[in-house]
């Protein structure tokens, strides 16, 4: 690994496909959420207080409805 004596030059940005069943986009259904004591986003670091919901700070950009298999759109 490169040393940052100088500091850090550039950030690579990546992303992540997430399927939701049914487009129910709720933080239960995240794999973004702890569950060991309480429920945290992984993400925000946001306590979630009903999971059922979406968080506060979420950063999920929902995309349009893809009309393919569930397994290709995934990949």
């Amino acid at each position: 690994m490169k040393g940052f004596e100088r500091g850090v030059q550039s950030y690579a940005v990546a992303t992540v496909k997430l399927a939701f069943p049914d487009r129910n986009v709720c933080c239960g259904l995240c794999p973004m959420l702890e569950t060991y004591a309480r429920k945290q986003c992984r993400r925000t670091g946001e306590y979630i207080v009903d999971d059922r919901l979406v968080g506060l700070w979420c950063p999920l950009e929902i995309l349009e409805e893809e009309k393919t298999n569930v397994t290709e759109s995934i990949k």
